[in-house]
């Protein structure tokens, strides 16, 4: 319930900032809208091979919950922790990834092609920067993050252990594997990003997770080899595609 309280007094303040005379754009009449076919259509050109990418990332995240709740309850407990927080380290790298979209797709429709790839590189940059600082902001202190959450003593200990390792990784990796991304999204390139993404999340995270687990019992520290082997892929298919060019080829409007 206070989920969906916060949903909809969100709608509501949008609704009403989005009426206001004194912005550049803004809504004369919610009921004057009309649907435009052809707007519509380019928009799902984009909008349904990015939601079908998202949809499979989430339901593979499902699939690798399933295998993990199989672990017992200290490995389940730890998992938990370590995923909620390597979750909260990106927000603000994925925050410079959307405002990335924007600028890029303003420049890539300006024809602006070299304007495009100067700020989605110096864009990628600060977001690697803000990945670096939000690991080393959990990573350095996470003794006490798991004593504030009540953790118990050994699934503490492991997920300190796990944190550390996947902390490391990420601040490596995990900016050139999905920055990048944002950029050939917003040029239109959506369906390369969509089978690349998708093809990682299942046969690394996914299929090299399972295996990892049942074969050599390895715990929620399998889920973090296939999740690390997922970026190393994806960063160096995506930097190759951004290095080509082709991903400035395709025409949104």
């Amino acid at each position: 319930m206070s989920t969906l309280l916060s949903r909809i007094i969100s709608a509501a303040i949008i609704l009403i900032l989005l009426k206001q005379p004194k912005q550049d754009l803004y809504i004369d009449s919610y009921l004057s809208i009309r649907p435009e076919i052809e707007t519509i259509t380019k928009i799902l050109k984009i909008g349904i091979p990015t939601g079908i990418e998202n949809g499979m990332f989430q339901f593979g995240k499902l699939v690798i919950q399933s295998t993990v709740s199989t672990m017992g309850t200290t490995a389940i407990a730890a998992q938990a922790m370590v995923a909620t927080l390597e979750s909260f380290a990106c927000q603000a790298s994925i925050g410079i990834g959307l405002g990335m979209m924007s600028v890029v797709g303003k420049c890539v429709g300006a024809k602006e092609y070299e304007q495009a790839r100067h700020y989605t590189i110096l864009l990628t940059k600060y977001a690697w920067i803000a990945c670096i600082i939000c690991c080393a902001m959990i990573m350095f202190p996470i003794q006490q993050i798991t004593s504030l959450a009540g953790m118990e003593t050994e699934s503490a200990k492991l997920a300190i252990w796990l944190t550390r390792i996947v902390f490391t990784y990420k601040m490596i990796f995990w900016t050139p594997s999905f920055l990048p991304g944002y950029g050939l999204r917003a040029a239109g390139d959506v369906k390369f990003s969509m089978i690349t993404s998708t093809l990682s999340m299942w046969i690394c995270r996914v299929v090299v997770t399972i295996f990892l687990v049942h074969t050599f019992h390895m715990g929620p520290l399998a889920v973090w080899i296939g999740m690390g082997a997922d970026w190393t892929i994806r960063s160096f298919i995506f930097l190759a595609r951004f290095k080509s060019n082709k991903w400035l080829e395709h025409k949104v409007i």
